[in-house]
Formats: C-alpha cells, structure tokens, sequence
C-alpha cells in the first residue's frame, strides 16, 4: 500500500480503492474518522453476529464483502454514518433482524441509508429486465433522497465486480454487462472516477476477455519503456517550471484498459497507433496559477491544434473541473496534460463524495445547485407510469454525451447529445416548451428538428396560441420534454385514447379467443392500477391507447394465464392472411374467392388489380406489382387484369414489413419503436443488423397495420428521424414500396 495520508477529518485515508490484503475491522478503524470509530465498531460486530455462518460463493465468509464495501466507503472519505451503513447494507434483505430492531441500536441516518439501499434490490419482477429497469427507478429516487445511497451501493456493485469469477459465465457477462452500462456510467455522472475506473476494467475482463489479456500483455510488455518516457518528461517539466519559480507536484498519469480500448475500437486503431497514451497531471495552489502553468507548459512544448479544453471555465455537470491540453512533449511523444488544483483533483477523484471532506451533513451536500439534474430527473420519473423506456432514456438524460448551450443571457443548459430546441425550451421550463414556435440558433432561425452543437446559444420563440405537436415526439430526446409533450397531447385528447386503449385490449383478448365478461376486464384494469400508479382505469386505458403502456404488457400483468394463450391457429395461417373474400370488391364478380397476391402483399389503402387465375379463383394485386406488370404486357394475360377496390373493415389488420437503414447509435431501435407504438402499430417481430465499417444499421420491422395511409404516416415519421437514412415497405417479393 501506498503510504496513508492525513485528512482533515483527523484520519488516515486509503490513497487507492486497492482491498488491503487481510482487511480487518481494526485496519478499517484506523481509515474511520475518529468521532465514529465506536458507530463503525458497533455496526461490525453486529453483521458479523448477523451473517455468521453465511459463505459467498466464493466460499469466503460473508462478512468479508460487508467490510470490502465499508473499506471503500472510507478511501471515499465519506462520513461515519455511511462506512456503518456500509458494514449493514445487506443485514435487512439477509437476516432476520427489522427496521425496528437495526433503529433501537443505530441513528436514524444510519438506519435510512441501510434501509435505501435493501429497497433497490430487495423486490421480484416479472423478468430481469423489468427487474433492472425498476431497480434503476428505484435507485435514482433513493439518490434523491439521500445521495449517500446511491454511493454505498456503487461501492456494493464495486465488491461484487472483484469477485465475479466466482460466477457461472452467463451470470459473469450478464453482470458485467450492467455494470457497464448503468453503474459505471452512473458513478461518472456523479464524478467518483475512481470507481468508475476500477469497473469499466474489471467489466472489460469479463466482456472482452481476448481484448484485455492481449492489451495487458502489450501494455506489460511496455511499460518499462513508457515508464521511462513519463519520468523524463516529469524531470524536464520540473526544471523548467522551476526557473519560473514554480515548484508543483507533477505526477504519470496511466491510461486505464477500457479508454484505450474504447478509442482502439471507436477509431480502428492498433494500440501502436494510439499516440497519447503518455500522460501527466500538475497540480497547482489556485485556479490563477493554473491558466499561468499552462502557458508555460505551451512555451515549453507546442501544443496540439484543437486539443485544448478548459473545464475550470466551464465546468462539467459531475463537478469535474481541469484544464487539458495535448503537446508534442519530450523526445516529441504526444503527451496529454492535466492542470488543475488540489481541491479540483479531490472533486475529480471523489465526485460528489469529496463533499464529505468539507461538510459534515449529507443534507447540505443534497441542496447543492450542482445536482439539479438529479431533482428534474426525478420529477419526470415519478410521472411515470409504463417504466420500459426508463433505461434508454436515462441513457439520454444521464449517461449519454452532452452538449453546453446558452440562452442569449448567458445561462448555461447542459443536454445531452442530439438535443434540439424544444429540449432546450423544455429545461427552461414547461411553459417554455408547451408555447415554443420557433427558435434561433447564434442568431438565425432554424428548424426545431435542429440538433444542438456544443456553444450554441439558443433563443427560444414562444407564442400564446403555440403548442406542443405530437411529431415532436419523434426527435426530442430528453425524458423531461418526451413527458410533458405526453401529457399535453394526452390531456386534449383524453376520451379517444382511452376507446383505443379498450379496444387494443379486446382485439388482444379476442386473437386468443378469450370469452372475457365485462365486469372481468373492468376488475383485472383494477389490479393494475397500483402496479402503473395512476388513479382510475380511464387513465389506464389512455396510457395504453396513447401507446405509453404496451396492450401485450397489461394483458399479461392482468392474467398470465391470458398472455400465455395462443392466438387462435386459424387466424395466424397464411391461407388465412391471404384469404379476403369480404373486403375486396372485383368488377362484374359477386361472391368469388380472393387472395391477397403473396408477392406484394397489398393492404386497404393500396391501389389494386384483380387478376383471375386458372383454378384458383382471383388473386388480387397492388397496381405496381412487378408480376402485374409483366401480365400487362402478355397477350395472353392482359385480359385476365379486373378492376378492383377495397371495402373498408373497421378493426381489421395487415401484415406489412417495414425496413429501415440508419446511421447506427445508441438509442436507435427505441426511437423508432417508440415511433411505431404512438402511431397505434403493433410489433409482431424486428431483425436488426449492423455494419460497422459504414457505421450503418438495418432494421426490420413486421408489424400489423390498419390500411396504406397509417404505413405511409408512419414511414413519414421514421424520415423525420435524424439517424434515418432510408426507410421502405418492403414487399414479399420484387422490390419495395416506398
């Protein structure tokens, strides 16, 4: 171990997240601060008392993953309460004990974030996804509450990632999997890069196992040499800052596996090629000092064009705050470099932890203006009742790339990538959003699909007869816009998607042949109502006729006996799909039999031709078919060409499928299936296949429709995607409709 340092809390404090090997309650005490070593002490013995007898699957004692998690809570330098926390976060959802019990023996801040922490993980789903999901709800609203939460269980995650070998290798992946997609981003929302660090590599390990071991023995492989390099250019940083009269700390600083890795794969390079991997960090006594460091880093060594980023000026939304500069360095390698001051470097290790060093109640630090995205966040999750976009929205919101804008006063909006106007009026306000007309972009009008770009500065045009569209729907891209666009629209419209709601219910219930009463419905939309939090089943059938509630995920909810039932064979064969002798009307013919030509599958709405065919009766064509084209032209044939119309079915559905090539990203087949679900369009099945060279997708959707005019809505709507490059009906067999 690297030797401790003193903090002002009056303890020694870790200097790595590295597990002391034999950790000890006594070795954790010597890292606790000295006014809650007797908290700490007491919360010990009681787990270990509790979990007594219990093993990991490692075959460990169980209290050692308790006092691990405690551990890393202390190197946070987080307070008493939570290191305690930390030793009992398992002891409600594990043992016996209560509430009531762990409150008679412990604070109540103590007991709050044990109790926080058991609600996330402490409840059982319909499947893992829908238990990941609700437990990411369930943790951002505990963040709200107390931030604290959310740390202990980052450190819980962090545990649990060191000993993952210990797992069978589906759950291995799965849970490194998660890990890299929630928890690792989540601790880098919340600034704590030491953790973050520690779990991209460990889930790198896991998820790239190839990748890692080749990328630790290259990067072992030079080390010596790179070693050598970084010390040089110290030695040459040093001496010359120090006829300045500046003597800092400068420090190597290492790439991390899973950075280089990411920019191996996101750029196509070799790890040769990846040329600044040499990087060091100077660590000043003010913010003054910093910008007058950097401009004798630059006489020394020339910097790089367009690598400069001040993150003092312009700080990050997780508090990170540097200045970062790229130079050709000693001996010319390209070399990264870091300035910042001693208290910005606390913030950029520990995040929003490094609070803990400086104020005393958690209560102060859940006030702080810097977690306002926190609060909005939650405001638009309790409004919330169908959590399946939960995920990639907050992948939006929270996780994804931002962009910095400003309004023409000066005040900063963070978003994230992708952003257009009507997000930035929204993160105004909702009034802002619900009146905006227009905008101006760095003072010239622009449409409000427009996607936002780092330093724009935003003018928002509202008016009093402005209101929101439902096409918004389709490029916004933050969770607080896409809600109150839902309300707005759903509260104008209330009584026509609650009948379509009723009636997606019924047309459901009736493909599996289900003889079901109305009392019966009305009391199973009863059950639900709970489980979706909303007050009456009106607004339970609006949500599911707006398309926020799947139809298929309520049945289910409802009864799984009905969700487990089959559709009717009948109504599934494709005699039966091709088979219409109701809805189409041929020129001169009463009563024949028709089918649906299989080559280009037309639906209401098409233009069509009947053809007549020797011994099968009239098989019916869209106009533009190519076999029809073809019959035109035979002598033979041309004659056998009727006119033909459809009769319109109420309620009667289609099989089409729609593909659609985009450029790929993150996001993507949520967006588009959020697309098909607000025009009413049902999903029976979706392919997607994805070509990294292009950095393209191709996605197929077959879905059921009502006529030609809702594809045509809806293949409209796709066009207005901005990742969308094409999007086609594809027929069965020669050619598309476009």
């Amino acid at each position: 171990m690297p030797p401790a340092r003193a903090s002002r809390q009056g303890r020694n404090e870790p200097a790595s997240l590295e597990l002391p090997p034999g950790l000890t309650i006594e070795r954790l005490l010597e890292v606790t601060p000295a006014d809650s070593r007797d908290l700490v002490r007491s919360a010990y013995d009681l787990a270990e008392q509790l979990h007594a007898g219990h093993k990991r699957v490692s075959g460990e004692a169980y209290i050692h993953h308790p006092l691990a998690v405690a551990w890393f809570l202390a190197s946070l330098n987080l307070d008493g309460a939570s290191i305690a926390a930390g030793l009992l976060h398992d002891v409600l959802e594990d043992t016996e004990i209560t509430r009531e019990e762990l409150a008679d023996r412990f604070p109540s801040s103590v007991v709050a974030i044990v109790q926080g922490v058991t609600k996330i993980t402490k409840m059982s789903f319909m499947t893992s996804r829908e238990a990941q999901v609700e437990n990411l709800r369930l943790m951002i609203l505990a963040m709200a509450q107390d931030i604290r939460v959310v740390i202990v269980k980052l450190c819980d995650r962090l545990h649990n990632m060191l000993t993952l070998r210990h797992l069978p290798a589906e759950k291995r992946q799965a849970v490194a999997r998660e890990t890299l997609d929630i928890y690792a981003p989540l601790a880098n929302r919340l600034g704590i890069q030491r953790i973050r660090v520690e779990m991209e590599d460990l889930a790198m390990r896991w998820l790239h196992p190839e990748a890692y071991q080749t990328l630790a023995k290259t990067v072992a492989a030079k080390r010596g040499e790179r070693e050598q390099l970084v010390q040089e250019s110290i030695e040459e940083l040093r001496r010359f800052l120090g006829k300045q009269g500046k003597h800092l700390e400068i420090t190597g600083r290492p790439k991390h596996f899973y950075s280089i890795f990411r920019k191996m794969q996101d750029q196509g390079l070799t790890f040769d090629q990846i040329y600044d991997l040499n990087a060091l960090r100077i660590i000043c006594e003010d913010e003054n000092q910093c910008y007058e460091v950097l401009g004798f880093v630059h006489s020394l060594w020339p910097p790089l064009p367009g690598r400069f980023k001040d993150y003092i000026g312009m700080p990050k939304k997780n508090l990170y705050q540097s200045l970062h500069t790229t130079v050709i360095g000693h001996q010319g390698a390209i070399t990264e470099i870091q300035i910042r001051t001693r208290a910005m470097h606390e913030v950029a290790e520990y995040g929003i932890a490094a609070h803990w060093m400086y104020k005393e109640k958690g209560s102060e630090i859940q006030k702080d203006e810097r977690l306002s995205w926190l609060r909005q966040l939650t405001e638009w999750i309790t409004e919330m009742n169908e959590p399946t976009g939960l995920l990639e929205t907050l992948k939006q919101d929270v996780f994804a790339d931002r962009v910095l804008c400003f309004t023409p006063r000066g005040k900063v909006i963070e978003l994230p990538a992708n952003a257009t106007p009507i997000d930035f009026a929204y993160a105004i306000h909702t009034e802002v959003g619900e009146r905006c007309t227009g905008a101006r972009i760095n003072n010239r009008m622009v449409n409000l699909r427009t996607r936002l770009q780092n330093g724009d500065v935003v003018e928002i045009i509202t008016s009093s007869s402005g209101h929101p569209s439902r096409d918004w729907l389709d490029y916004v891209v933050t969770g607080r816009a896409r809600q109150k666009i839902k309300h707005w629209l759903k509260g104008r419209n209330i009584d026509e998607y609650a009948e379509n709601g009723r009636k997606a219910i019924i047309r459901l219930l009736q493909e599996r042949q289900l003889h079901v009463t109305q009392a019966e419905l009305d009391e199973a939309l009863l059950r639900l109502l709970p489980i979706y939090k909303l007050q009456n089943t009106n607004d339970l059938l609006v949500e599911i006729g707006f398309g926020s509630i799947s139809p298929q995920a309520a049945i289910a909810r409802m009864n799984p006996d009905w969700a487990g039932k089959p559709k009717h064979p009948q109504s599934r064969s494709k005699a039966e799909r091709r088979r219409t002798t109701g809805p189409i009307e041929v020129e001169g013919l009463e009563g024949v039999e028709t089918r649906l030509a299989n080559c280009c599958s037309p639906i209401p709405g098409d233009p069509i031709v009947a053809f007549v065919t020797r011994g099968r009766g009239v098989t019916v064509h869209h106009e533009r078919c190519a076999n029809l084209v073809r019959a035109r032209r035979e002598e033979a044939d041309a004659p056998r060409l009727i006119p033909a119309r459809w009769r319109m079915e109420e309620d009667a559905h289609h099989t089409v499928t729609i593909s659609v090539e985009a450029l790929d990203r993150s996001g993507l087949l949520n967006a588009l299936t959020s697309i098909l679900s607000r025009h009413d369009i049902f999903i029976n099945s979706c392919r997607t296949r994805s070509d990294h060279k292009k950095g393209t997708a191709t996605l197929q959707f077959e879905v059921n429709v009502r006529d030609a005019q809702q594809v045509q809505d809806v293949l409209a709507a796709m066009r207005g995607e901005s990742s969308v490059l094409t999007v086609t009906r594809k027929k069965k067999g020669n050619g598309n409709h476009s």
